[in-house]
């Protein structure tokens, strides 16, 4: 049975108006009810009245153009599923559009019952999925502030009641002793509120905005706030360079006041000595925390991240918390946080962050053009060096996959990068149309992308013949598992949490039969059988 859908179209032209009726009423899988307006101030009252499913909206109108009505729509229905339409079509305009708060952009020459359809419903969706995002970010935030507030209330008459029983000069000092531990745990519950209510804070609310920050400046507070455990425990604060990097100053000053905190608490056999330095590589500052302590098992060097993971019994105060918030941290700021393997005592943690020097802008890598030169070729073995597509908007991601995955991995590939899902597509069509040029052997797909995220082009993949067989990997910073089972039910043959390794690709590629990684000297070649 045909579902039902409402759009309005706001459109000065009766012959588009009527163009745009025909091509709707052509589509056998949606009964589409069309409400029509002339000018955009009858647009927003019509969307007043009858809050349709999609709008479709004329880039130029008379006396107004489509970006004002944009904006009063969005103002008055902010969940508005607006579609700009334009005689011809514009780069600079596209850009405008989607960043004003439109779900698409389509030319009108451009226009069939397939295009606005998919176009309609992705549109749909996206609000859909927005909607779904909103109330649980506005459920995450009542729980926050539930954590903050309403939870240390009782937690706090527990304690001061309890400190007075405990200075009674008439208590025996077995009870007072019944009630330290009291206390204990009431201190450690206060400890996981306020770490949990940190945390969940994080995954509320958007992204930080990045400014330049100092990192001596951080690394200063820091030492401040954590001046008495460093007397306490005799520890040595040990500085590196450190440049100037784009974050948000209190987010970094907890994540690397947690990093400094762990390595004083768990060295427990000497004086504690911890180092911390930055090196700039390219674009991204790897910022270096070294300790002196019992360092931690290569098993486990992911598993530190998760919350509520600890490899300490209850003897060594903490909860569970502290990696997590500054993996969260770092990915809040386009970057990542691992524990390098061992190259003497003590653990060594790496933060990579982007420099102050290299702000997040639309990267300089683009589509590959029908000139480009044949691909590498793999020196000795068989087939060629596959070629890789990465689907990512963050140059910060961009930068730690060629670090982390070619530059110390040392795995080779031919790499191509566009910076959302439309672009994407745009390089695919591209090659598919000229038959001497080695076409995409893997996609590297992020998911949360403007203009086109990457569920978007899933589906724009599955409904082209020529551009279906290319193994879509998602590599994203999210691990929900309806994320990951909704990216299966797509067509994604792996998911992968960024940031990428060898393991997780080596993984992607089990369902890949024309991949595999050949060893090439001191490298890994990832090579495609020839065609």
């Amino acid at each position: 049975m045909a579902e039902d859908c409402c759009i309005l179209i706001i459109d000065d032209n009766i012959d588009d108006r009527e163009v745009y009726r025909r091509i709707l009423g052509r589509i056998s899988s949606t009964i589409y009810t069309v409400v029509e307006a002339e000018t955009g101030q009858e647009g927003l009252a019509l969307n007043g009245r009858k809050r349709p499913d999609c709008i479709l909206l004329d880039y130029s109108l008379p006396g107004r153009d489509g970006l004002g009505v944009l904006a009063d729509l969005l103002e008055d229905d902010p969940a508005a599923n607006v579609i700009m339409l334009t005689g011809q079509g514009s780069e600079t305009v596209a850009v405008e559009v989607m960043k004003a708060g439109a779900r698409d952009y389509l030319t009108k020459d451009s226009l069939s019952p397939e295009t606005l359809h998919r176009c309609i419903q992705n549109a749909i969706m996206h609000g859909m999925l927005e909607a779904q995002l909103e109330r649980k970010r506005q459920s995450l935030e009542i729980f926050t502030r539930a954590m903050a507030h309403d939870l240390k209330e009782p937690l706090r008459t527990i304690k001061s009641f309890s400190r007075i029983l405990h200075g009674s000069a008439a208590l025996p000092a077995e009870d007072r002793e019944l009630l330290d531990y009291v206390l204990s745990a009431a201190d450690h519950m206060e400890d996981l509120i306020v770490k949990v209510s940190g945390f969940t804070k994080l995954e509320a609310y958007g992204g930080p905005e990045l400014t330049p920050v100092a990192l001596s400046d951080v690394l200063n507070q820091v030492e401040d706030n954590l001046r008495q455990q460093i007397e306490s425990r005799g520890a040595a604060i040990i500085r590196g360079a450190l440049p100037e990097v784009m974050g948000d100053a209190t987010l970094l000053t907890q994540l690397l006041q947690n990093l400094v905190s762990n390595a004083i608490r768990y060295c427990d056999q000497k004086a504690p000595e911890v180092t911390i330095s930055g090196e700039a590589q390219g674009d991204t500052c790897c910022l270096m925390v070294r300790d002196n302590g019992p360092g931690i098992d290569p098993k486990h060097r992911e598993l530190i991240f998760q919350p509520f993971k600890r490899l300490v019994g209850r003897g060594i105060e903490g909860t569970g918390l502290g990696l997590a918030i500054c993996r969260r941290i770092a990915q809040l700021h386009g970057g990542a946080i691992w524990c390098e393997p061992e190259k003497g005592p003590g653990a060594t943690f790496i933060v990579e962050i982007p420099l102050a020097a290299a702000r997040p802008a639309a990267p300089t890598v683009s589509a590959v053009p029908p000139s480009a030169k044949p691909a590498e070729q793999p020196s000795g073995g068989s087939g060629r060096l596959a070629e890789v597509l990465l689907v990512e908007d963050s140059p910060a991601d961009i930068q730690i996959l060629k670090i982390k995955l070619m530059r110390r991995e040392k795995v080779t590939f031919n790499l191509h990068v566009a910076t959302n899902g439309r672009e994407a597509m745009r390089l695919l069509e591209e090659r598919a149309d000229i038959a001497d040029l080695p076409q995409i052997d893997l996609m590297l797909l992020d998911i949360n992308m403007p203009i086109m995220d990457g569920f978007e082009v899933l589906n724009a993949l599955s409904a082209d013949a020529r551009l279906k067989r290319i193994p879509v990997c998602i590599l994203s910073t999210s691990s929900d598992e309806t994320d990951m089972q909704r990216a299966r039910n797509l067509g994604a043959r792996a998911y992968m949490v960024k940031p990428p390794t060898l393991q997780q690709l080596k993984e992607a590629l089990d369902d890949v039969d024309h991949l595999e990684l050949l060893q090439r000297g001191d490298s890994l070649a990832l090579c495609a059988e020839q065609n």
